[in-house]
């Protein structure tokens, strides 16, 4: 396997990663900040009643961050385009055929009682 040695590469990489981290952290405070804004099963009203108050939103908010920002950032780099004359000399064939829903129109009986 040819690996391509540019000096620019790794650090667009390693930009790409970071970026679309933060996007996934910043989405997933946002949603942690959802559950608690309405209050999903009392959790807003345990938080702040708990006298582990900091831990809990420490473990929700970190937990929804690493979460979110994880699959944002894979989600990025398993979208990256792909050189495709690599995949040509790997003897190539035809694209698998794309399978649509097919839509049927169909009536409802009346009820026979």
């Amino acid at each position: 396997m040819r690996q391509n040695r540019n000096s620019k590469t790794p650090s667009r990489l390693v930009r790409l990663m970071i970026s679309n981290w933060m996007l996934g952290w910043a989405v997933g405070f946002a949603c942690a900040a959802a559950v608690l804004a309405s209050n999903i099963a009392g959790i807003c009203d345990l938080m702040l009643r708990s006298d582990v108050m900091w831990q809990g939103l420490t473990l929700l908010f970190g937990g929804f961050g690493l979460f979110f920002g994880g699959v944002v950032c894979a989600t990025a780099i398993m979208l990256l385009p792909t050189d495709e004359e690599a995949w040509e000399d790997r003897g190539g064939g035809t694209a698998a055929p794309v399978l649509l829903p097919a839509y049927v129109l169909a009536r409802a009986r009346a009820s026979r009682g």
